[in-house]
């Protein structure tokens, strides 16, 4: 497993309504935990199938130490890139120790 050594921030954006329903308002965002992770390039590369779509997607596994309250909207900085989640977090040991894991995916907007 990789060292603990990827500088990690999670954020996390208000529901706000308009005209045209409830999204999040990223502009409004707020940092909810900051730390050290691994960012691993497991799964990192995807491609759908040829039918669907001609794009790949940047995909990554995320570690965060201990217990993280991860919400399915948050999203992550990580080394100055955004990601988020790709599907819901869920505990992972390792003997006694105990981690966060989820997958994400690239944001470009």
């Amino acid at each position: 497993m990789a060292l603990f050594n990827d500088p990690i921030e999670i954020h996390r954006a208000p529901l706000v309504g308009d005209a045209y329903g409830r999204h999040r308002d990223w502009a409004q965002a707020v940092k909810v935990w900051e730390g050290v992770g691994a960012a691993l390039p497991y799964r990192r590369s995807y491609k759908p199938e040829p039918a669907v779509r001609e794009t790949s997607r940047m995909r990554i596994t995320v570690y965060l130490p201990g217990a993280v309250a991860f919400d399915s909207a948050d999203r992550l900085l990580i080394r100055g890139e955004w990601w988020e989640s790709d599907g819901d977090p869920w505990p992972w040991r390792l003997g006694s120790r105990k981690y966060t894991q989820l997958y994400a995916k690239g944001v470009t907007k």
